[in-house]
C-alpha cells in the first residue's frame, strides 16, 4: 500500500461490512465514468472538502496560501500541519506549525498528540515522550490513553535502537525505476535478474485518479541489462484501471503475487498471481476461497520458493488483532487449503503484513507495529526451526533500516556462500522516503557492508509475585507500665487499664493452618481464672489481672486453599547489564508498567535487578542472534 492512510480506507470498508462496499461501489462508479480528473479545486472542491476526503497532496499548497494570507488563524495552520504528517514530507516541517497552535489557550487535543508524533518522526524521543505523556494526562478516552502508551513504548525503543545503527549503505534506484510519485513494494527474485514493484504516477493505465488525490496504483517490472535495470515498463497482462501492487514474489521469481482491488470487477483487496513467462508476467488469477474472503482485507503474501508454503496477511476474524500473518499449504488439485494464523510468536494485537522468505523458506521478514519497533510499522526477522515448524521471536533489523516513521516492506537477494555453505544476506530492496529521493517513495537498493549479527531486544516485565489473600496477619498492640510491657491481641485494644500506656503496633504472619488462641488471665479470692479474648472482665475492683498469653494453634481438619498470585510491577526497579567481555554496565529503569526493553548485539551477560527493600538478584545470561526474548522474574520476589 502506499501509506498508512490508504490502508486504514481499506481497513474500515472492512470493518463496515458489504452494506457500506456496495454504496461506496455505487458511487465510485458514478464518479469514475464522469470524468478522470484529479479532485482538485478545478471540480469545486474547498480545502476543508480536499481535506475531510484526504486528499492531501491537493490541500496541501491551497493551505500554504491560506496560512500566507491569514497567519493568525490557527485551524488553517493545524491543517497545513496535518498535510505535512500524513505526506511523505520533511516532518520537520511540523514542528514550527504544531508549537504555535499548541501554545495557544484554546487549541485541539489532538494536537498536542500530533506534536508529539512530529517530534516521533524526528527522532527527539524523550522530547515526543513528555509530550504522549501530557496527552495522557489530558484525555480521558481509554482508546486515546492506549494509543499514546503505545507511541511511548516506540519511543523508548527507539532510543534503544540508534545506540547501535548498523551499517548500511541505501543506493537510490535513479529515473529507470523511480519517478516523482509514490513507487513502492519492491519485490526481485534471489538472483535480481528483474525487478517488480508498484508506482502511482500518472501515467498509468486507467488515468483515473484515486480518493487521495494520487492515480490509481499500477505494477512496474524492469528487467537487468547490462547489471544495470531497464526503463520501468507498464505490466499491461496484470493492470486494470484500479489499484493493482505488488503484494509479493517467490524466492525463484516465478510467482508474482499482485494485491488486487477493483471496483469494476467486485474485487474487495484481495490477493491474485501472476505466472511469469518469459520477460513478462502472464494475467492474474485468483487463490483459493480459503485465502480470500469477501469481507476481509488481504494484503501481501509471498510464496515459498518450492511453491508449497504461501504466507500472507489478513484482518479476518479470529486473529490476535488488525492484520495478522497466516499460512496456507498447496493442496493435491493445485489449490490452497485450509489457512493457520502465524500464532502469538509472530503476530501481535497491532498490524503484520508484507511476509518476505528466504530461498531455504526457513527465514521470514515482516512489517509490523508492534514487538520492539520505533515508530510505525518496522522491518523483522524471524527464523523458523524446521523441527518445531515454530518461529523464533522477531528481532528488530536496526536503525536506520528501520526509522520511526514507517518502513513497511523489504526484499532480500541470496548470494551464496561457499564457506559456510549458506545463503548471505548482502543486498535488500526497500522503498523510503529520503531527503536524496525523487520527491515521495522511492525505491532503493539497500547494501549490507558489514554482515553483522542483528541486536537482539530482551524484554520484560519486572514484578512482584505475592499469594492473593493467603496471606494473614494477626495485628498485636504493646502497652507498657514502669519496666513491664504488655502485648494484646488486637481485640482487646484499646487496653481497659489506663495504668497502661500504648507503646506500638506490630503484625505477625500466621503460619497457613494455624490461628492465635489469646488466653487473659485474673486472680480473684486467690484463685486463678482464665477467660478468653473475647470475654473478659474489665472491672478490677474485682479481678485482679496477672497475664495475657496468646499461643499460635492448628485449625482441626484444615484444608490449604488453592494457591493463587498477584503480580504487580516494581517501578522502582533498576536493572544493571554488565558485559562479561570488557565489563562494561549499562542500567535502565523499566516503565510505570514495570516493562523494559533491552536492546544490544549478542554476547554474554550479568543482569542484575535491584529492588528498594527486597533481596538483590543476580542472574547470568547470554544470547544469539536467533534468541528468544528473555522474560525476567526472581525466584517469587521479582
Amino acid at each position: 500500500m502506499k501509506s498508512n492512510d490508504k490502508l486504514d480506507f481499506y481497513k474500515r470498508f472492512s470493518a463496515n461490512g458489504l452494506v457500506l462496499l456496495v454504496i461506496l461501489f455505487g458511487l465510485l462508479l458514478a464518479y469514475g465514468s464522469s470524468s478522470a480528473q484529479q479532485l482538485s479545486n478545478e471540480e469545486g472542491l474547498s480545502p476543508k472538502e480536499l481535506f475531510k476526503s484526504r486528499n492531501y497532496i491537493t490541500a496541501l499548497p491551497e493551505y500554504v496560501k491560506m496560512v500566507e494570507k491569514d497567519p493568525e488563524n490557527m485551524d488553517f495552520k493545524y491543517k497545513l500541519a496535518q498535510c505535512y504528517l500524513y505526506l511523505n514530507v520533511d516532518k520537520s516541517r511540523l514542528i514550527p506549525l504544531l508549537e504555535e497552535v499548541c501554545s495557544k489557550p484554546k487549541h485541539p487535543l489532538e494536537a498536542i498528540y500530533d506534536l508529539g508524533k512530529a517530534y516521533h518522526l524526528t527522532h527527539n524521543f524523550d522530547k515526543a515522550i513528555k509530550i504522549y505523556t501530557n496527552y495522557k494526562s489530558r484525555t480521558t478516552n481509554m482508546e486515546d490513553i492506549a494509543k499514546a502508551a503505545h507511541q511511548i513504548e516506540m519511543c523508548h525503543n527507539g532510543k534503544e535502537l540508534i545506540k547501535y545503527p548498523i551499517d548500511i549503505t541505501f543506493e537510490l534506484l535513479g529515473k529507470n525505476v523511480n519517478s516523482p510519485y509514490p513507487d513502492f513494494t519492491p519485490r526481485v527474485p534471489s538472483d535480481e535478474s528483474f525487478i517488480v514493484f508498484t508506482s502511482r504516477r500518472k501515467s498509468n493505465k486507467g488515468s483515473y485518479m484515486d480518493y487521495d488525490g494520487y492515480a490509481f496504483s499500477d505494477v512496474y517490472m524492469c528487467r537487468v541489462k547490462k547489471g544495470k535495470f531497464s526503463r520501468a515498463a507498464n505490466v499491461s497482462t496484470v493492470n486494470s484501471e484500479s489499484d493493482e501492487e505488488v503484494a509479493g514474489i517467490s524466492p525463484d521469481g516465478k510467482n508474482v503475487l499482485i494485491f488486487v482491488d477493483d471496483m469494476y470487477q467486485n474485487i474487495f483487496a484481495n490477493i491474485y498471481v501472476s505466472k511469469k513467462r518469459g520477460r513478462s508476467l502472464r494475467p492474474i488469477t485468483a487463490l483459493s476461497d480459503f485465502v480470500n474472503t469477501p469481507t476481509t482485507l488481504e494484503t501481501s503474501a509471498a510464496i515459498t520458493s518450492d511453491g508449497q508454503l504461501l504466507y500472507f496477511s489478513s484482518n479476518v476474524k479470529g486473529g490476535f488483532g488488525g492484520m495478522d500473518l497466516y499460512v496456507s499449504r498447496l493442496m493435491p488439485d493445485e489449490s490452497w487449503g485450509e489457512v493457520m494464523n502465524l500464532g502469538p510468536a509472530i503476530n501481535t494485537k497491532y498490524d503484520e503484513e508484507y511476509p518476505s522468505i528466504s530461498f531455504d523458506g526457513n527465514t521470514m521478514y515482516f512489517s509490523s507495529e508492534g514487538h520492539t519497533s520505533m515508530g510505525g510499522y518496522d522491518l523483522f526477522k524471524s527464523v523458523k526451526d524446521p523441527a518445531s515448524n515454530s518461529w523464533s521471536a522477531p528481532v528488530n533489523l536496526g536503525y536506520p533500516l528501520n526509522t520511526a516513521d514507517d518502513n513497511m516492506n523489504i526484499c532480500f537477494t541470496a548470494i551464496w556462500d561457499e564457506a559456510t555453505e549458506k545463503e548471505r544476506n548482502k543486498y535488500a530492496y526497500i522503498s523510503a522516503y529520503r531527503e536524496e529521493g525523487m520527491g515521495d517513495l522511492d525505491i532503493y537498493r539497500v547494501v549490507f557492508n558489514k554482515i553483522e549479527p542483528r541486536l537482539t531486544a530482551i524484554t520484560g516485565t519486572v514484578t512482584s509475585k505475592t499469594l492473593e489473600g493467603n496471606i494473614v496477619y494477626k495485628t498485636f498492640h504493646v502497652y507498657s507500665k514502669g519496666e513491664e510491657q504488655l502485648t494484646i491481641p488486637d481485640e482487646c485494644h484499646p487496653w481497659f487499664d489506663k495504668d497502661w500506656t500504648y507503646s506500638e503496633t506490630n503484625k505477625v504472619k500466621v503460619k497457613p493452618g494455624h490461628i492465635f488462641k489469646t488466653s487473659i488471665f485474673y486472680e480473684m479470692n486467690g484463685q486463678r481464672k482464665r477467660f478468653s479474648s473475647k470475654k473478659y472482665p474489665k472491672n478490677k475492683d474485682q479481678y485482679v489481672f496477672k497475664q495475657v498469653k496468646s499461643t499460635l494453634v492448628k485449625i482441626p481438619n484444615y484444608v490449604e486453599p488453592e494457591k493463587k498470585y498477584v503480580y504487580e510491577p516494581l517501578t522502582e526497579a533498576m536493572l544493571i547489564i554488565t558485559d562479561k567481555n570488557n565489563m562494561n554496565e549499562y542500567t535502565y529503569t523499566p516503565a510505570k508498567s514495570g516493562r523494559y526493553v533491552i536492546i544490544l548485539p549478542p554476547g554474554s551477560y550479568n543482569i542484575f535487578v535491584d529492588v528498594p527493600n527486597l533481596l538483590y538478584l543476580a542472574a547470568p545470561f547470554s544470547w544469539t542472534d536467533h534468541a528468544d526474548s528473555i522474560l525476567l522474574y526472581s525466584k517469587g520476589y521479582v
